[in-house]
């Protein structure tokens, strides 16, 4: 990589740190086949881009909650979605954060596929290959095959997650997605056959870990991108990876090995707080 354009990137303010690391270099490298980077939140002001969006529709939200009429209430819920589309696209891909991913992987000569997974909420693969293109929106069309075939038929054992998020219980799928972003295969399956069996894999990981460190350090390696569980705080072929990148960034340029360490110290703490940010989640998930 030409030494002015590492320069420029890496003092780009719109970005942070651990994006251009573990989504624009890592696929840049070809460490991964793809990143995958969620949007807004993993934005600058991502959390306040929301709150200008919920705040835009709740008025109007207070008034769908009032209709009791099903075929006027189903109307209004469709015009209420449009209305978020349209907020995301002013607010969120109307800012400079969000226009600095494109203009990113285009100076890199990295390629795009952005995927909607609410109105609010969109998924950015970024990714070098072509043909990586293809395999994503077939992951994608999977995806929402899956969804389609749940909410026709969801069955007894359905709760709400498993009925928005059934993918998440597939293991076919599952298996693909984790090879597309570059995961251990031995961790995807064990994510799987968690998932499936009603494990919480975020709050395994963190129990993991926290047993771990009872005993001994951890090499911060095995946790080499985030939201990343491996089966195990031991695993090889995650440790592999992690050393991978970290001599790949260290030969692009002496200055990401620190970088890259405080990002995989970040990481690590955030498998740790996994059972804080469940609760958190699952709050606002009950009360949506």
């Amino acid at each position: 990589m030409d030494a002015d354009l590492l320069d420029a990137f890496l003092e780009e303010s719109l970005l942070f740190p651990k994006s251009k690391l573990e989504a624009f270099l890592a696929s840049y490298l070809g460490l991964r086949p793809a990143s995958q980077v969620t949007i807004p939140a993993e934005l600058p002001y991502g959390t306040e881009m929301g709150q200008r969006i919920d705040e835009a529709v709740k008025p109007h939200l207070a008034k769908l909650q009032a209709i009791a009429d099903p075929r006027v209430r189903a109307a209004a819920v469709q015009a209420m979605k449009k209305m978020l589309e349209d907020r995301f696209e002013e607010i969120v891909e109307g800012s400079d954060a969000y226009k600095s991913y494109y203009r990113w992987s285009e100076e890199l000569g990295l390629r795009n596929n952005q995927i909607k997974v609410r109105p609010t909420v969109h998924e950015l693969y970024i990714f070098k290959e072509k043909s990586t293109g293809g395999w994503i929106r077939k992951l994608m069309a999977d995806r929402g095959n899956i969804r389609k075939k749940t909410q026709r038929k969801p069955g007894p054992n359905v709760d709400p997650i498993r009925f928005a998020y059934p993918e998440e219980f597939n293991e076919k799928w599952l298996l693909r997605n984790g090879e597309v972003l570059g995961y251990p295969e031995c961790c995807v399956r064990s994510y799987a056959r968690d998932r499936i069996n009603g494990v919480n894999v975020e709050a395994r990981a963190s129990r993991q870990l926290v047993e771990t460190l009872k005993e001994k350090e951890v090499d911060t390696h095995v946790y080499f991108t985030g939201f990343f569980f491996p089966c195990s705080p031991h695993c090889e072929n995650a440790l592999s990876k992690g050393h991978d990148w970290a001599d790949a960034f260290t030969g692009l340029d002496p200055r990401l090995t620190g970088l890259y360490e405080s990002i995989l110290q970040m990481n690590t703490e955030l498998v740790l707080r996994q059972p804080e940010l469940i609760q958190k989640y699952l709050s606002q998930f009950k009360k949506g």
